[in-house]
């Protein structure tokens, strides 16, 4: 059994005696000092080599977990803490335990001790018992402030901190930043791999936020997985939050999944906002990221709060919108070698009224970001459906319609199911919808896309890749993805310095997407002289503005119908 009077070792921290200014100090009085010390603490310190056998423990750990012998000792700590990543030079967390007195809630801090060769010798547990009577006021108290999972602070926690240090701090003339941390695509993270390594990944993000910000850095984790984070502009260092972030990364990047992390930061030059403005504009910055980079930070300003406030109103109005019909379907007509029309593209207008017409780049960016825009796109492919459904009795009947299939819907929805769904609800040839999905939505994940276009196509689909050349991956995507269409970026037709050379990869890729038995389609075209050039490269189809810009759906029929002869079915 140890007791506070066994002589302890872990690893060769003895050895560091040559730093302190008592050179005579020997080993035994070493040990006999810090022995000492441990006595008179109220701290509870445990001590494991570098294979976890316990090294040494005091008293008070052997009363904490109820125990006797350092067998027992080992085993129901571990138990305790859940072994976590060796990596972590240091970590810092809270955690309760249900002792023989009741629960209690500990803050335990674990330093890695390790060899010059960085070989681990010896990890140090520190724990201090934060709150005496967590089932009693105190214990309600913390956990209505502090959230179960991390240890930190909750956001009713957070806030309630901020606003005393605000009240303090009103007059300083020193900047503060707030910042809030998001992990890219946390759901569909808990979707793919679960609730309890999204759960790992969240303590880990809190182990490691502890440990490497300044005492008086205020921080907690507001919900799911946004951190938050006030510190004082002497502490503010983005150096070291690129570190943090990365280190973040490094515990928990795995084959299956790498985290992109992104934060928001809003400065403020005095305390005079209060907590909820501060977190709406740092929240604002962090809404505002795009980028796919690994690590992401973006400044406020306040055009973003103009911008915040319009896509507020989208999101609000979108579901009234999408029930009343306002929603609607334009058509771009596509043409053949020949000029004659043999299909079109259904693009969305939002129409909120008989003059209003709202341009999709003012909504649809706002909608793939709230994660609604499969609602619209499922809408869409329904309303293009209805249209070759009546088409079928007239002389539009040979005519198919394009519809876009986001990078967001296969996140969202089953596709095949949907879109399939669709085509047995209308009775139309499925032929006649073709599904163009984009190069990036492929990328994400082509495995999986790779094997829905496989079902779709063996379901009479036709499958084209839409903005080809405007990503990084075309040519190797075009081994495995089996497609039938390639739509090339108009990208390639607009004027600049590199005219000749955007010819030659035109060339290029129509050439290589008919040896591969794909047609091309480009789009853009807006002059008889661009037709002209791909007519002679041997593009197959052609959309632009040459022909038509998007019109509705009446205007298109009108325009394209020597007799307007639809007959509505439903």
């Amino acid at each position: 059994m140890f007791n506070d009077d066994a002589y302890f070792r872990f690893g060769n921290l003895i050895g560091y005696r040559d730093s302190f200014t008592d050179t005579a100090l020997t080993n035994e009085k070493l040990v006999a000092l810090l022995q000492q010390a441990i006595k008179s603490s109220n701290l509870i310190l445990v001590c494991f080599d570098d294979k976890n056998r316990l090294t040494y423990a005091n008293a008070r750990a052997f009363e904490m977990f109820n125990v006797t012998s350092s067998e027992s000792l080992e085993k129901v700590f571990f138990n305790w803490i859940e072994t976590y990543s060796s990596n972590l030079e240091y970590s810092n967390w809270c955690q309760v335990y249900e002792s023989i007195d009741g629960e209690k809630v500990f803050d335990i801090t674990c330093q890695h001790i390790k060899s010059a060769e960085g070989k681990l010798r010896s990890s140090i547990y520190i724990i201090d018992e934060c709150v005496s009577n967590v089932s009693g006021r105190a214990g309600a108290l913390y956990r209505q402030m502090h959230d179960p999972l991390t240890g930190l602070l909750n956001r009713e926690g957070f806030c309630h901190v901020v606003e005393e240090y605000r009240n303090q701090h009103k007059l300083d003339r020193g900047a503060h930043y707030l910042i809030i941390t998001n992990i890219r695509d946390f759901k569909l993270i808990n979707q793919i791999h679960g609730d309890k390594f999204g759960d790992s990944i969240l303590k880990t993000t809190g182990r490691i936020i502890k440990s490497l910000l300044y005492a008086d850095d205020i921080y907690g984790r507001l919900y799911a997985d946004k951190f938050a984070i006030l510190v004082p502009e002497k502490n503010f260092d983005k150096a070291m939050y690129h570190s943090m972030i990365n280190l973040i990364r490094s515990q928990i990047t795995s084959e299956k999944h790498v985290l992109r992390l992104q934060a928001g930061v809003y400065k403020m030059d005095t305390m005079m906002d209060d907590v909820s403005a501060m977190c709406d504009r740092a929240m604002i910055a962090l809404n505002s990221i795009k980028s796919e980079d690994p690590v992401t930070f973006a400044f406020y300003d306040p055009e973003m709060m103009k911008k915040a406030i319009t896509e507020k109103i989208v999101v609000t109005h979108f579901e009234s919108a999408l029930k009343n019909g306002e929603f609607r379907i334009y058509l771009q007509p596509q043409m053949n070698q020949h000029e004659e029309l043999i299909g079109c593209e259904a693009l969305v207008r939002w129409k909120k009224d008989d003059i209003t017409v709202i341009p999709p780049n003012a909504f649809i960016p706002v909608l793939e970001k709230s994660n609604l825009i499969s609602h619209l796109d499922a809408y869409v492919w329904e309303l293009a459906a209805v249209k070759l459904r009546e088409w079928k009795h007239t002389e539009f009947r040979d005519l198919y319609i394009s519809v876009n299939i986001s990078p967001r819907d296969m996140e969202f929805m089953d596709v095949y199911e949907v879109i399939t769904g669709i085509v047995k609800k209308y009775d139309i040839d499925p032929g006649k919808l073709h599904l163009e999905i984009t190069e990036t939505a492929i990328m994400r994940n082509p495995a999986t896309v790779s094997e829905m276009i496989l079902r779709l196509k063996d379901d009479g689909f036709i499958i084209e890749i839409d903005d080809f050349g405007s990503g990084y991956s075309s040519l190797n995507m075009l081994k495995d993805i089996r497609a039938d269409v390639v739509k090339i970026d108009m990208g390639f037709l607009r004027k600049s310095e590199n005219e000749d050379r955007s010819r030659i990869i035109l060339d290029s890729v129509i050439y290589m997407a008919k040896r591969l038995g794909m047609y091309t389609v480009t789009e853009g075209v807006e002059t008889p002289q661009q037709f002209r050039e791909l007519n002679s490269m041997g593009c197959d189809v052609y959309q632009g503005y040459l022909y038509s810009k998007p019109v509705s759906i009446m205007d298109f029929e009108k325009k394209y119908s020597r007799i307007y002869k639809s007959e509505k079915i439903i």
